[in-house]
């Protein structure tokens, strides 16, 4: 393991900005000192997930305001529409169970 003084190559993720913001806020508010909370969560999740000896999973901080977001989006049955393309990557019993049902109200999928 390097130094905490080190600097890792950086790495990219696509992470919705209200969550990004809010994740820094409650990483700080479990590790208030140190150079980047975030990073560190990041790095002992990865850990954790690849079961190296000895990791455990990020603890995390009591509920704050970043415990208050919007509720996830949920997928309605038929509400996603698989191009014609990729129909020979997925069995038929999967393309149908996705293409079929009740779709919201003005959420038509384009032809």
């Amino acid at each position: 393991m390097s130094d905490a003084t080190d600097y890792d190559k950086p790495r990219q993720m696509r992470i919705p900005d209200d969550e990004w913001g809010p994740f820094g806020d409650a990483a700080k508010a479990q590790h208030p000192a140190g150079r980047s909370p975030r990073a560190a969560v990041v790095r002992e999740f990865i850990r954790w997930y690849m079961r190296r000896p000895g990791a455990k999973l990020p603890e995390r901080p009591p509920a704050g305001p970043w415990s208050k977001g919007q509720e996830p989006a949920v997928l309605s049955p038929g509400s996603v529409r698989l191009p014609p393309e990729t129909e020979g990557r997925y069995p038929p019993e999967i393309i149908e169970r996705m293409n079929q049902g009740q779709r919201r109200p003005g959420k038509e999928p384009k032809p």
